[in-house]
């Protein structure tokens, strides 16, 4: 798991960010994580995994104590890197913007930041496929290779209502645990998180992807066919190590490709 939690430039190889030139008031590093992080939200709105303005992802400025999170009242649609708010670990804005901060968003994300330094990114959906997997007692059932990445690296967290209060964040935190990547909230949604963008938006798309397979299969009212212990954690230890991306440019040659259909989608989306 040595080479996941390294934060990778993932759009070195590519080059993409040679011709975007850095607005007056950010730093060259600011600038590129908000377009990360912009990216993130269109491309989750490009899946459909919004739930109207609500949801948030957050992501910590490389070599600094802020992040940025989404402002709320805005669609995952019209989310740019300049209209993301920055705020510190305890959810104070360091912005100036109309918009509010999410508290719900506010609570979840600077616990995992704060509780967790070696996650950079922190994503959270309603999908409703993994809704409905969150309310099954059995949990996320890995029945698959991508899925396998999951393997021993899912928390569980109980509903204890809208996460408003404070007093959640340490067992939200303990939830996760110190090695778990993603974070079942039962009844409610999920979390996955990395050391970049990137890595916070493969795993989503993963789980998501293993819900409605899990889902799919248990309809069919089969016995479920299930791969080896040793199996998965070899498979889970390809995609951490890099073996499942073996012969790409980068790490995770998606992102850079996500880059380029927002390019094509809307080419004025970095403002």
């Amino acid at each position: 798991m040595q080479d996941v939690f390294k934060s990778q430039d993932v759009f070195k190889s590519q080059d993409v960010f040679k011709s975007i030139v850095t607005p007056a008031g950010y730093s060259d590093t600011e600038w590129k994580a908000r377009i990360e992080l912009a990216l993130c939200y269109r491309m989750a709105d490009y899946y459909g995994w919004t739930t109207q303005v609500y949801n948030h992802i957050s992501y910590r400025i490389p070599g600094t104590d802020h992040l940025l999170i989404n402002a709320f009242g805005l669609l995952y649609s019209e989310i740019t890197p300049s209209n993301l708010v920055k705020i510190d670990m305890d959810g104070n804005k360091l912005d100036e913007t109309p918009y509010p901060i999410n508290q719900a968003g506010n609570v979840i994300h600077t616990a995992i930041h704060k509780g967790r330094p070696d996650i950079h990114c922190v994503m959270h959906t309603h999908n409703a496929d993994v809704q409905a997997v969150s309310a099954l007692e059995c949990g996320f059932i890995p029945l698959f290779q991508e899925a396998y990445m999951f393997h021993e690296r899912i928390g569980y967290h109980p509903f204890e209502g809208i996460v408003l209060d404070a007093e959640e964040q340490q067992r939200l935190v303990e939830s996760l645990g110190k090695s778990n990547h993603t974070l079942m909230l039962n009844n409610h949604g999920v979390i996955t998180t990395g050391p970049d963008v990137s890595w916070a938006f493969m795993r989503m798309y993963q789980i998501i992807q293993g819900c409605q397979v899990q889902l799919k299969a248990m309809a069919s009212g089969a016995k479920l066919l299930q791969a080896s212990d040793e199996a998965m954690i070899r498979t889970r230890e390809q995609f951490e190590g890099g073996d499942a991306q073996a012969g790409a440019q980068v790490r995770l040659p998606e992102w850079p490709a996500y880059y380029r259909l927002m390019n094509r989608v809307d080419p004025n989306w970095i403002r």
